[in-house]
C-alpha cells in the first residue's frame, strides 16, 4: 500500500483544513492508500480526536518545528531538521513514504526537496509548473513558474522536456506541442537568450524528444496553441499571478453591474441568479483546486506543492496527485530520457 506523507503545518489554513482534506481522501478513496499526518502534536491531535478515524489509514508523527512562509528557504532548511517539511521528505529518502505534499512555502519545498531528496540523473534543475485553461478541451501547461528565475537556454529545454514526459504518461496527451514564449512568433525574435533556446528547442525537436512548434505569444496561451509554454520563472510566476486575479477583478466589475441592473428594473432577480451562475461557470476552467497541486519536476521522489490558501479540497486534490504521479511512474520515465 501506498504511504503519502502530509504536511499538516502546511498552508494558510493549516492545520485544521489539511485534517479535513486527508480525511476527505481516504474517505472518498476508500482507504486505497496510508497518509502520514506529519506537524505539531499539540496543534493536530485536539483536531484528530474531534474525528472518528478509527477506520482510516492513518497515522501521525509528531514535528515541533514548522517552516513560515517568511522563512528564508535556504536557512529554514539548514535550521529547522525538526520541521514537519524536512522530516516528512526525509520519511521520502528513506524509502518509508513514497510521496510528500505541502501547501507550506513553495521555495523551501524546493530547497529541501533539492536538499534531501536530490535530482533525478541528468537532471540540470527541478522545475514547476501551473494549469491554465484553453478554448477547447484539455488544459495548457506553462513552465517554470517561478521555481528558477536565472535559467540558462539548457534549463528551458530540459523544462519542455520533462514536461513532454509528464504530459505524455500522467496527462494522456497523446502528442504534446511545445510554445517558446516570445515578442513575437518569428524565429529571430526576442533577445539573444531566447534565440538560443530556440535553436536547442529545435535541436530537441530534431532529436525526437519533443515536439516543438516554434515562438508563441502572449495571446497564444488560452487560445490553445501549445499544450506546453516555455519560459523563465519570472516570466511564468507573473503570467500565474496575473492569471490568478482575473477571476477576482472580472467578478468585482460583474456583480455591481448586475445589482445596478437590478435595482434599475432592467432584469429580474431570477434572470440575474441565472447570470451570476453562468458567470461563475465559465471562470470554472480558472479553479486550481481541482488540481489541488503539482509536483517539483526533476527531484527523485514526489514531492507535491499547493497553494498557500489551499481549502480542505485542495488538500484532498494533493493527495490524489501524489497518488498519480507514483502510478504514472513519471520519475522513472523522466530518469530514463535525461540519464
Amino acid at each position: 500500500m501506498l504511504t503519502i506523507v502530509v504536511d499538516a503545518m502546511g498552508g494558510d489554513n493549516a492545520p485544521a483544513c489539511v485534517v479535513e482534506g486527508t480525511i476527505e481522501a481516504l474517505r472518498e478513496s476508500g482507504n486505497r492508500f496510508e497518509i502520514l499526518l506529519i506537524g505539531q502534536e499539540d496543534k493536530v491531535t485536539p483536531l484528530l480526536q474531534q474525528q472518528d478515524i478509527s477506520d482510516l489509514n492513518l497515522r501521525f508523527m509528531h514535528a515541533p518545528e514548522v517552516v513560515t512562509m517568511e522563512d528564508i528557504p535556504a536557512i529554514a532548511v539548514k535550521t529547522k531538521q525538526e520541521s514537519s517539511l524536512v522530516k516528512g521528505l526525509k520519511l521520502c529518502k528513506a524509502k518509508e513514504a513514497d510521496a510528500y505534499v505541502s501547501a507550506g512555502n513553495t521555495g523551501a519545498q524546493m530547497a529541501a526537496s533539492l536538499f534531501v531528496l536530490g535530482r533525478l540523473p541528468g537532471v540540470l534543475r527541478p522545475t514547476i509548473y501551473a494549469y491554465f485553461p484553453r478554448i477547447g478541451e484539455g488544459l495548457t501547461n506553462i513552465v517554470d513558474v517561478g521555481a528558477n528565475v536565472d535559467c540558462k537556454p539548457e534549463n528551458l529545454v530540459q523544462f519542455a522536456e520533462m514536461l513532454t514526459i509528464y504530459q505524455r504518461y500522467a496527462a494522456q496527451i497523446e502528442t504534446p506541442t511545445v510554445g517558446l514564449l516570445n515578442i513575437g512568433e518569428e524565429e529571430g525574435k526576442g533577445p539573444e537568450f531566447l534565440k538560443q533556446t530556440y535553436r536547442m528547442l529545435q535541436e530537441a525537436a530534431r532529436e525526437q524528444k519533443i515536439n516543438f512548434i516554434g515562438n508563441i505569444e502572449g495571446h497564444d496561451i488560452l487560445s490553445g496553441k501549445a499544450t506546453i509554454v516555455v519560459c523563465d520563472g519570472l516570466v511564468g510566476n507573473t503570467i500565474l499571478k496575473f492569471g490568478e486575479s482575473i477571476p477576482h477583478f472580472l467578478g468585482s466589475l460583474f456583480k455591481p453591474s448586475l445589482e445596478k441592473l437590478v435595482l434599475s428594473g432592467q432584469l429580474d432577480k431570477n434572470a440575474a441568479a441565472l447570470a451570476g451562475k453562468a458567470f461563475k461557470e465559465i471562470f470554472e476552467p480558472f479553479d486550481v483546486e481541482k488540481f489541488g497541486g503539482v509536483p517539483f519536476l526533476g527531484v527523485d521522489g514526489i514531492s507535491i506543492v499547493g497553494h498557500g490558501r489551499s481549502s480542505s479540497r485542495a488538500i484532498k486534490n494533493m493527495i490524489y496527485m501524489a497518488e498519480h504521479m507514483i502510478e504514472k511512474r513519471v520519475n522513472e520515465h523522466i530518469a530514463e530520457v535525461l540519464s
